[in-house]
């Protein structure tokens, strides 16, 4: 049987942020701009509940700082993580490219199960800025 899930305040308030969002947020964006209405913990939980239930893709930057995107590939199927994502070193931003990402096939004996890749440069809004 398979467990029911709740559409809570708390969570349409995360989504809510989400949706409005053109860039991937990490936890601490997310939490600013909630401004104190829900606790670290609880953005936390439903971040990762986001993600396992497929709604989200985790990107983690050079930092080792997860940053969070809506799906809009995936099905309730299949999730699919596999494009690239761009990190902007100059506003910060991180972006999902709808470019598909195309991956060699693995030596015998190896089972992809997730796949990450990140291209850092300057993104649109950045690249005629002046980077002097």
């Amino acid at each position: 049987m398979e467990k029911k899930k709740r559409n809570t305040k708390t969570k349409q308030l995360v989504m809510s942020v989400l949706e409005k969002a053109n860039a991937a947020l990490c936890h601490e964006d997310i939490e600013k701009q909630l401004s104190g209405q829900l606790d670290r913990v609880t953005i936390y939980r439903i971040l990762q509940g986001f993600c396992d239930d497929g709604i989200l893709h985790k990107i983690t930057s050079e930092s080792g700082k997860s940053h969070y995107a809506l799906c809009h590939n995936c099905s309730l199927e299949k999730h699919n993580d596999e494009h690239l994502h761009f990190h902007c070193i100059c506003c910060d931003n991180i972006f999902c490219l709808e470019a598909p990402l195309v991956i060699a096939p693995l030596p015998a004996g190896y089972e992809a199960r997730a796949v990450s890749c990140l291209i850092s440069g300057y993104c649109r809004d950045c690249s005629g800025a002046s980077r002097g």
